[in-house]
């Protein structure tokens, strides 16, 4: 049987893969972009980067230069 999903729950394993890959790139961006976060921001980002990798989803970062 196929897992029901809500991307409305507060746990992440609940939330679809592509609510996951949203959040994990709005949490890259305040985090590692504009650094302006909250130690929430980190546990959430490290809690979201973990069930993408659970799920065996990929997580890779890109090489840019200023």
């Amino acid at each position: 049987m196929k897992k029901k999903y809500n991307d409305k729950s507060l746990v992440f394993a609940d939330w679809t893969t592509k609510k996951l890959k949203e959040e994990a790139i709005s949490y890259d961006e305040i985090i590692n972009v504009t650094q302006c976060y909250g130690t929430n921001d980190v546990i959430n980002f490290a809690g979201i980067c973990n069930e993408l990798g659970k799920r065996k989803i990929n997580i890779t970062k890109r090489l840019t230069f200023n």
